[in-house]
């Protein structure tokens, strides 16, 4: 027989039918939607893949982008301007843009917005009675840390530009690998669907310095994960509103807590800072019965130079003296009369009902002198040890005095059934000197950063936090103090 003929009759080893054709692209479809899946979701790796907040998003937000992540600003600029999301974004960026404080222009009375019935309560779970444990929360010691930041500088349009430190160029991420273990219990990871949930229907204040704002952008930071706020203002006070929890987040600028004036009075000239130790800041008095929770604290501004009044006359001051008069108070029982002011006419107002949370001083790390005299935390990638955590008598004394004027104002507090609770979180913070901003306070692609030819630091920033970074374990302090309290 023919080679040809013998080729014709041979019958093949193997054949491909339709239906395996079929299986075999379906596993193929099936394989590259998982190998892809990652790449396309990659920019939404704040809140990870197994976290079950994710499928409540889907559901509070069928329509919005994935995980609610603002993505990088370019994006978001050049996507449709018909997305709620971004239109959201786009306020939040212009606000900041015209003024870095972002003093919104509407003049809106304080009002609160009707509370929406949708269906985040019924995937979000009240409190539990392991929640509301009595623990210490503030003792412990920081451990390392693989897990993901709550938010990325990308992902925030409320962060300041010195405060975001990735987006000024720092190099390292080593101080995002640490978080606060408490020795007695465990502090629950920040969580903003339960946050919103815990203060439903109710109004937050930050008050403060710029430290205070801190801490406000970042908890604005974590909560815009999960939901977007809108901004609702006036040049008085910050305030944005989540409608669907019916929850106000409101920041007041209030430096020294006291009322401020500048007139001349006695020696003090005009136009010095004139700090009345025994008056409460007027915006504050103005919208504290509006108020569920306040979170105040101050003490950075006291070395600025300003003169103090009581009863109209002038009693001490801060980097200036007439030496012929006698000096009655100087910046640190200066700040003990004004502290003490401020949480007794709190907790003492008759129309304040509110639960009142005085954060203590926020340690600054300049080592080698002041931070307009050479100070520096270059270099510092992780927290510091025991042996490495510098003696400061003006914290220690200041923290001393915050102390003090909690003892005091608790016993008015108990007497008009108030709440006044500390976050104490000086000690805790005293070993991330990690955590500050350091030379990387702006986007200038040109800054010093390191130590010049004559060993001199580069101005920087040694009192701030980044963003994202160790304040964000402020606010889980603060969710955690809230299940307590409400």
């Amino acid at each position: 027989m023919k080679a040809t003929e013998k080729m014709k009759n041979t019958k093949p080893q193997w054949s491909i039918k339709l239906p395996c054709l079929c299986l075999i692209a379906a596993t193929m479809a099936f394989t590259m939607g998982l190998l892809t899946a990652p790449l396309l979701n990659i920019s939404a790796k704040v809140i990870s893949s197994t976290d079950p907040s994710r499928q409540l998003i889907k559901q509070l937000w069928p329509d919005s982008p994935t995980n609610q992540v603002v993505m990088e600003a370019k994006t978001t600029l050049q996507a449709s301007t018909s997305d709620p999301s971004v239109q959201a974004t786009n306020e939040v960026l212009e606000t900041k843009a015209k003024n870095d404080d972002a003093l919104l222009k509407t003049d809106a009375p304080f009002k609160t917005d009707p509370v929406l019935n949708l269906k985040d309560s019924a995937n979000v779970q009240p409190p539990s009675e392991s929640d509301k444990k009595k623990c210490n929360i503030f003792k412990g010691k920081w451990v390392e840390s693989n897990r993901e930041p709550l938010y990325r500088n990308e992902t925030c349009p409320f962060l300041s530009q010195g405060q975001n430190c990735p987006g000024n160029g720092r190099p390292d991420e080593g101080y995002l690998n640490w978080r606060w273990q408490p020795t007695e219990c465990e502090l629950p990871r920040f969580d903003g669907l339960a946050f919103l949930e815990v203060m439903r229907g109710k109004t937050l204040a930050f008050i403060g310095d710029s430290v205070t704002r801190n801490q406000f952008e970042a908890l604005m930071c974590a909560l815009w994960q999960v939901a977007q706020p809108h901004p609702n203002g006036n040049r008085k006070f910050q305030r944005w509103i989540f409608r669907d929890y019916n929850v106000q987040i409101i920041r007041i600028w209030s430096s020294w807590l006291v009322r401020v004036s500048s007139e001349a009075i006695e020696f003090a000239p005009e136009n010095m800072t004139k700090l009345h130790l025994k008056e409460l800041d007027n915006k504050i008095a103005e919208f504290l019965p509006k108020f569920d929770v306040l979170v105040l604290a101050s003490g950075h501004w006291w070395p600025k130079t300003t003169a103090y009044i009581m009863d109209g006359k002038v009693v001490g001051g801060q980097g200036w003296w007439n030496s012929s008069y006698k000096k009655e108070h100087d910046v640190l029982s200066g700040y003990s009369v004004a502290i003490k002011t401020a949480l007794n006419a709190i907790v003492s107002n008759p129309d304040y009902k509110g639960l009142t949370i005085l954060r203590t001083y926020s340690p600054e790390h300049y080592e080698g002198g002041a931070w307009n005299t050479g100070g520096s935390c270059t270099g510092k990638t992780q927290p510091l040890t025991d042996k490495e955590v510098a003696e400061n008598s003006y914290m220690d004394t200041l923290y001393s005095h915050q102390m003090a004027a909690v003892a005091e104002a608790e016993k008015i507090a108990v007497a008009n059934s108030k709440k006044l609770r500390v976050m104490d979180i000086t000690k805790a913070f005293s070993y991330r000197a990690d955590g500050h901003p350091g030379p990387y306070r702006n986007h200038d692609p040109n800054k010093q950063v390191n130590r010049g030819p004559d060993g001199k630091p580069p101005p920087q920033d040694c009192l701030h936090w980044c963003m994202p970074g160790p304040i964000d374990t402020w606010n889980e302090y603060l969710l955690a103090m809230l299940k307590q309290e409400l």
